[in-house]
């Protein structure tokens, strides 16, 4: 498993800068979104979109975007 560095994009088309913890299939096991270059975890949906200002509907689903391999 490695991080990689992107970009999500949220329901309500806001995107932020993130790192995203990928095994060897390519799914995602965990992640860090960055807004004000604080990394914001995502422990519970609820908070999550909370400290990001916005609500639960407007943050779920969300897509992401990955760039090069960041660390293993």
């Amino acid at each position: 498993m490695g991080w990689k560095n992107g970009t999500v994009t949220f329901d309500d088309g806001t995107t932020y800068p993130g790192e995203f913890l990928i095994n060897d299939d390519g799914s995602i096991y965990n992640m860090k979104v960055f807004k004000d270059g604080t990394a914001i975890k995502e422990i519970n949906v609820e908070e999550f979109a909370s400290k990001l200002g916005k609500t639960v509907q407007e943050v779920y689903p969300y897509k992401v975007e990955l760039g090069k391999t960041l660390y293993k």
